[in-house]
């Protein structure tokens, strides 16, 4: 009788012992699965600026698209809201956010561009009225009117489309490039100097 208890004992200790035995097994593969899982995969970060109500995220190099948006529109702000006495000021705060190896280009553009405004007294005035963003290339482009102003007074205004570069390091942003896509003052000069040109056809002819 105790024989018999005690092999029913010693089976059930050896049952508890296999079950405890399967699932320290099991618990040991679902962590050395999410521990590789996690090596390979990077980490989300959630971004809340405080200058708007709307959080965005960031996995590794890959940034929502909204964020590329917003930083896009931003800094296209500090280059194109300009005049000669915050150009240099809002530039600053622009290089911050340059990539390192375009900081040296960027920083010549702007002191050109504010001898520019200098020379002319000239105010810029950006409103941006479309913005298409790319994610799988990091690059914005927005389209708007850039205004011109001398003493308080508009002088022109042209549609122009601007394309920013970026490139991603460790969850930062940074901006690599600024440039004009398209421009309707190109097709307006060239209108003024077929119109100048077809003129002093006209005045020859009728020289003659």
């Amino acid at each position: 009788m105790d024989m018999r208890f005690k092999m029913a004992r010693l089976s059930s200790l050896q049952f508890q012992r296999n079950s405890l035995a399967g699932l320290s097994l099991s618990l040991l593969v679902v962590v050395v699965l999410q521990t590789f899982l996690l090596f390979f995969k990077s980490p989300r970060t959630i971004i809340l600026p405080p200058e708007t109500k709307q959080s965005f995220w960031v996995e590794g190099n890959r940034f929502a698209p909204v964020y590329l948006e917003e930083q896009g529109m931003y800094f296209a702000h500090l280059l194109l809201d300009v005049s000669a006495s915050n150009i240099l000021a809002q530039g600053e705060i622009l290089l911050r956010y340059v990539a390192s190896q375009y900081h040296g280009e960027f920083k010549t553009r702007l002191l050109q561009e504010e001898q520019r405004l200098k020379r002319d007294n000239l105010a810029l005035n950006f409103v941006a009225c479309e913005c298409e963003v790319f994610p799988s290339d990091l690059a914005v482009e927005i389209t708007g009117d850039l205004n011109g102003y001398v003493a308080a007074k508009k002088i022109s205004s042209h549609r122009e489309t601007y394309r920013l570069e970026f490139s991603g390091c460790k969850g930062r942003l940074f901006l690599k490039s600024f440039k004009v896509l398209k421009s309707d003052q190109e097709i307006d000069s060239h209108i003024k100097s077929a119109t100048d040109s077809q003129t002093t056809t006209n005045l020859t002819q009728e020289g003659k």
